[in-house]
């Protein structure tokens, strides 16, 4: 997935990276940036059961606070919803 640039400074933030589990024991991923426009760090942090699919979702939050007004974004978060949410049937509608 995408990493979008800073909606303030517009730089791309570095890939996430593992961070530590909460106190049931899932993992996480944390995305940090230190934004150049008003000196402040974020930190987006997910915890989830796959550690496979953690970076995904921690990269989809960071996108949804920063990119939600880019149409570049809108497909990718498209895909994403429909791969998280399938039909009842249980496949991706066509």
């Amino acid at each position: 997935m995408t990493i979008f640039s800073c909606c303030r400074c517009g730089v791309t933030p570095p890939e996430p990276k593992p961070g530590a589990p909460d106190r049931a024991g899932k993992p996480s991923m944390v995305l940090r940036h230190h934004c150049r426009a008003d000196g402040r760090g974020y930190k987006v942090t997910f915890w989830g059961p796959d550690q496979d699919a953690n970076p995904a979702d921690c990269v989809y939050r960071w996108n949804e606070a920063n990119a939600k007004n880019n149409p570049a974004w809108w497909a990718e978060r498209y895909d994403y919803l429909l791969a998280r949410c399938p039909n009842r049937r249980g496949g991706v509608p066509q």
